[in-house]
């Protein structure tokens, strides 16, 4: 690879970068404004994994070890998948309340990244907070 085609790379790295930080920073500031509850995807799994009325129930597929996580609080369902041997990764999660799907992550679509803060609605802060 030449020094020009490798400069052009490291740019067109960079310019990503800034603006995958830049959207980042001006979503979570919106949000701030608008004063919308917050969470990060860890903290959910968090509070699903360690709820002390969670079922869970682990299988091993292929080699690996997956951790299904179930939970309802009031009407509100919560749903976690995990894989690993200590569950270090999120697969899934989902919150449905009888009206509908609240909140769901899933790790294959990298729309979010496990430590962003992400908007949550309302109802679901004021039972995990």
């Amino acid at each position: 690879m030449s020094e020009v085609q490798q400069f052009i790379r490291d740019i067109t790295t960079k310019a990503k970068d800034t603006l995958s930080n830049t959207s980042q920073l001006v979503k979570e500031k919106i949000n701030t404004v608008l004063q919308r509850p917050m969470a990060t995807i860890d903290d959910l799994a968090q509070y699903i994994s360690a709820h002390p009325d969670t079922s869970f129930d682990t299988k091993e597929f292929l080699g690996f070890q997956y951790h299904f996580y179930h939970l309802k609080v009031s009407d509100i369902v919560f749903y976690l998948e995990t894989k690993g041997d200590h569950g270090d990764y999120i697969l899934d999660l989902s919150v449905c309340s009888p009206e509908g799907t609240l909140f769901e992550y899933h790790s294959f679509e990298k729309k979010y990244g496990a430590d962003e803060k992400v908007p949550i609605p309302a109802a679901l802060a004021s039972i995990i907070q």
